[in-house]
């Protein structure tokens, strides 16, 4: 999993652009936000690992889920979700971005497929001296061969 963090990360920083490099990291919730960040934003979120074996052993699969959040600070109403006519994207568009930027992905051989299983809606996470609109994608990587 550490190793397929990593090159999501990566990825991410290379083909978002428009998201600082330090503004793309691995989070410990996908609600805790270190004070450093920036706006727009992307943290990674480690998921469920799953096992199977095929024909008594003879072929062994992992399955990896990886959690995507994207942030945005809420600055006016309706931009946060559909972004703004001075360019500045909103939640959808950079997870359309992160969708294009992974879709098909092997990451330098870190999978063997990669599958997206969900997309939340997006929701505010407020308190009283700021407001974000996030949104997430899962995208599931899975590995063929010996990983137990």
């Amino acid at each position: 999993m550490k190793d397929l963090l990593s090159a999501v990360k990566s990825q991410l920083q290379t083909d978002l652009t428009y998201v600082r490099e330090s503004d793309v990291y691995v989070t410990e919730d996908e609600r805790l936000i270190p004070e450093a960040v920036k706006f727009p934003a992307v943290a990674l979120k480690d998921g469920e690992i799953f096992y199977s074996s095929v024909s008594q052993g003879a072929s062994e699969q992992s399955e990896l889920a990886v959690k995507v959040i994207a942030y945005v600070q809420l600055r006016k109403p309706e931009a946060a979700v559909m972004g703004a006519a001075t360019g500045q994207k909103g939640v959808l568009e950079i997870i359309a971005d992160i969708k294009s930027a992974l879709r098909d992905d092997l990451l330098s051989g870190q999978a063997d497929e990669v599958w997206l299983v969900s997309e939340t809606a997006s929701e505010l996470l407020a308190d009283e001296s700021l407001a974000i609109q996030m949104k997430s994608i899962t995208l599931r990587y899975v590995r063929y061969g010996t990983y137990f």
